[in-house]
C-alpha cells in the first residue's frame, strides 16, 4: 500500500469516529430534552403546553 493512503486512513478514521460520536451525543441530548414529564427549561416554558386531554393551552 502506498504510504500516502496509510497516512490518510490514520487521519480520516479517527476524525470520522469523533464526528460520529458527536452526532450521537447530540441526538441523545435532543431525545432527552423531549422526554415527557421533564420540567421545562425557562427558554422552552413560553412555547405553550398541552393539558391532559391533549388540548393546547394558551399563554395569557
Amino acid at each position: 500500500m502506498d504510504r500516502g493512503w496509510i497516512q490518510f486512513l490514520l487521519v480520516v478514521v479517527p476524525v470520522m469516529s469523533l464526528i460520529g460520536s458527536w452526532l450521537a451525543l447530540r441526538a441523545i441530548a435532543e431525545r432527552h430534552d423531549r422526554t415527557p414529564g421533564m420540567p421545562k427549561t425557562p427558554e422552552k416554558a413560553g412555547r405553550g403546553t398541552k393539558d391532559k386531554a391533549g388540548n393546547k393551552a394558551e399563554n395569557e
